[in-house]
């Protein structure tokens, strides 16, 4: 039988899995609010989702957003040296794995981008929250 309380606490696994459980959370609760109706539909049809309203999903997520950003941040933090070994060839000090960081740089760069000018694919989120908003509750 393993003794739990002997095991000493971990840093490091609180917060990956504050990270993960948060995002987890904060994908749900987008979810729930990208399918859910317009806030003055909601309202007037007391639109409910789990027992939540959609209010109550906005407040969650944005709730959950900004307890991720401190989890993401801790977690960041105590893996610093791991990053920054992933980053950086140890023995050379050159930059490391510049095609994974160029990938990640290049397609984030991208979302944004498309989010900002609301082009496809970014559209087609806004246009299907849109659809539920408006088209499929009324």
């Amino acid at each position: 039988m393993t003794q739990l309380a002997s095991q000493p606490f971990s840093n490091r696994a609180a917060a990956v899995f504050l990270a993960g459980f948060t995002f987890l959370g904060l994908a749900v609760s987008g979810l729930a609010i990208v399918f859910a109706p317009s806030g003055r539909i909601a309202t007037e049809i007391g639109w409910r989702l789990l027992f939540l309203s959609r209010a109550q999903w906005e407040s969650l997520h944005l709730t959950l957003g900004v307890f991720f950003l401190f989890a993401a941040g801790w977690h960041v933090w105590l893996h610093w040296p791991v990053i920054t070994n992933l980053l950086w060839q140890a023995s050379t000090r050159t930059l490391s794995h510049r095609r994974e960081v160029g990938l990640a740089l290049v397609t984030v760069s991208l979302l944004i981008a498309l989010a900002v000018l609301d082009l496809p694919p970014a559209s087609w989120l806004s246009d299907l929250s849109d659809l539920f908003k408006r088209g499929f509750w009324r």
